[in-house]
C-alpha cells in the first residue's frame, strides 16, 4: 500500500467504486478497483456512502481491488466501523494491500473460498536531504502503526510479534488461513476471479503475488471478450462459418495484395490532435506549442504515452492542492514517479513546519546554483525550448 495516491484524472463516468440502494433492501457497495483511482478520494466515498445510508439498513461492502492510497484505506476502515454490526466485508477475489485494511473496519468478512487476503508494510517515495528522508521514514513507521490497529480490532489473539512477521514478508493469505488468524469470520462460495480493473501492472510490482491471482489480473473479463466476439462477428460479415466445397479449379486463388502502409502524414495529424486534446483536457493548452515540437508525431506509441504522462502528473498535482505546478513538471520531462516524488517530499516538509520551494525555475531566471547538475542543465535546456517555442519570456 502507498502513502502517496496514485490517482488519474478525475472523470464523471469512471470511479473506483459503486454504491447502490434500494429502499426496503441492504446498501450495496463494490469496490473493484485501485482505491484512490481516477481522483476520486476517500471523502468521496464517505459522502456517498452516508448520501445512500438511512441509518437501519444493511451495508455489504464487496471487495475485489488490489489495494491503493493507504491514508483512504484508513479513512474507509474507519467508515466501515462506525456502521457497527450492519456492516459486512464480502472479499470476492482479492483484498489486497489498502483493500484488507479496508475489509477489516466491517463487523463481519466472508471470503469466498478461493479468494485471498494480502498484508504488507506501506511504502512511499522519498526525495530530498538526509533529514527530509529520516522524517519521512518515521512517517512510515506511523504508518504501519496505524495498519496494525487496523487489524489488531479484526484479530486481537494474532500476536503482535507474529503480525509484524506477516507484513515484513508481504503475506497472501488463502480464505482458510485468513479465518483461522482471525482476519475473516466465515467462508463463502467460490466466485469467479474476475480482473480487478487495470490491476495487472500493481500486482505485478508484489513481492510474492499468486500465480492464480496475476492469471484472473491478466485475463479480459466475460464483457471484455462477449464484445471481442461480436466485433470478429461483424468483421466477418456473418457469425456463420463459410461451409467448405470441393475445388472447382486447380488454379489457386492470388493472394489479396497487401494492405497499403499508412499515409505518415495523417499519423502525424492525428497524434497531434490527441496531443493537444490530452493539455487541453488537463487544462494545460499553453503546453501543446512545445509538446508538438518534441513528441515524435509518427510514433502513437509514444504520442499516447506522452497523453498519460500529462494527465497522471496534473492528476497528482490536483491531488496535492498544488495544480500549479503541473505544467513545470510536464516541461521539465518529469515522469509521473519523479513527479509523485517531489510533490511527497513537499508535503513532507510542509508537515513538518519546513517549506520547500519545489516550483520549477521561472521562465524568466537561470538556475542559481554555481554548479548546476546535468539534471538541472538539462531541465533548463527543456525551459529555454519552451519559451522559443511559446513565446514566452
Amino acid at each position: 500500500m502507498t502513502i502517496s495516491t496514485n490517482n488519474k484524472i478525475a472523470s464523471e463516468s469512471r470511479t473506483w467504486y459503486s454504491i447502490k440502494a434500494k429502499a426496503g433492501e441492504s446498501i450495496e457497495v463494490f469496490i473493484y478497483d485501485e482505491i484512490g483511482l481516477w481522483g476520486i478520494t476517500a471523502s468521496n466515498f464517505v459522502c456517498d456512502l452516508k448520501a445512500a445510508d438511512d441509518g437501519n439498513s444493511a451495508v455489504v461492502v464487496s471487495i475485489n481491488s488490489p489495494g491503493g492510497d493507504l491514508f483512504d484505506g484508513f479513512a474507509i476502515h474507519n467508515a466501515l466501523v462506525r456502521l457497527g454490526d450492519r456492516c459486512t466485508a464480502r472479499i470476492d477475489g482479492v483484498a489486497a494491500s489498502s483493500a484488507s485494511v479496508i475489509a477489516c473496519g466491517a463487523s463481519q468478512v466472508v471470503i469466498a473460498s478461493n479468494a485471498m487476503m494480502m498484508i504488507h508494510n506501506p511504502s512511499t517515495f522519498a526525495y530530498g536531504t538526509a533529514e527530509d528522508l529520516r522524517k519521512t521514514a518515521e512517517m512510515v513507521d506511523k504508518a504501519r502503526d496505524g495498519i496494525l490497529a487496523s487489524y489488531r480490532r479484526k484479530a486481537p489473539s494474532l500476536d503482535d510479534a507474529e503480525l509484524i512477521r506477516m507484513l515484513d514478508d508481504e503475506t497472501w493469505l488463502t480464505a482458510e488461513e485468513a479465518v483461522t488468524l482471525g482476519f475473516a469470520d466465515t467462508i463463502g462460495e467460490k466466485a469467479s476471479l474476475q480482473a480487478c480493473a487495470g490491476s495487472t501492472g500493481i500486482l505485478a510490482r508484489f513481492k510474492h503475488t499468486p500465480k492464480a491471482i496475476l492469471e484472473a489480473a491478466s485475463t479480459p473479463d466475460q464483457a471484455e471478450q462477449e464484445s471481442e466476439k461480436t466485433e470478429e462477428t461483424e468483421q466477418s460479415g456473418t457469425g456463420q462459418e463459410t461451409p467448405q466445397t470441393e475445388e472447382t479449379s486447380e488454379t489457386p486463388a492470388e493472394p489479396a495484395a497487401p494492405a497499403p502502409a499508412p499515409d505518415q502524414s495523417d499519423v502525424a495529424a492525428r497524434s497531434a490532435a490527441a496531443l493537444v486534446d490530452a493539455c487541453v483536457s488537463a487544462g494545460m493548452p499553453e503546453i501543446a506549442k512545445h509538446l508538438l515540437k518534441n513528441v515524435s508525431l509518427n510514433d502513437e506509441a509514444a504520442v499516447t504515452a506522452e497523453a498519460n504522462r500529462i494527465s497522471d502528473i496534473k492528476n497528482l498535482c490536483i491531488t496535492a492542492k498544488l495544480p500549479e505546478l503541473a505544467s513545470g513538471y510536464v516541461i521539465a520531462g518529469l515522469s509521473a514517479e519523479a513527479a509523485r516524488a517531489r510533490l511527497f517530499a513537499l508535503i513532507v516538509a510542509e508537515s513538518e513546519g519546513t517549506v520547500i520551494d519545489n516550483k520549477e525555475p521561472a521562465g524568466d531566471k537561470e538556475i542559481p546554483d554555481e554548479n548546476p547538475s546535468p539534471s538541472q542543465l538539462k531541465a533548463q535546456a527543456i525551459l529555454n525550448d519552451y519559451k522559443r517555442a511559446t513565446g514566452k519570456k
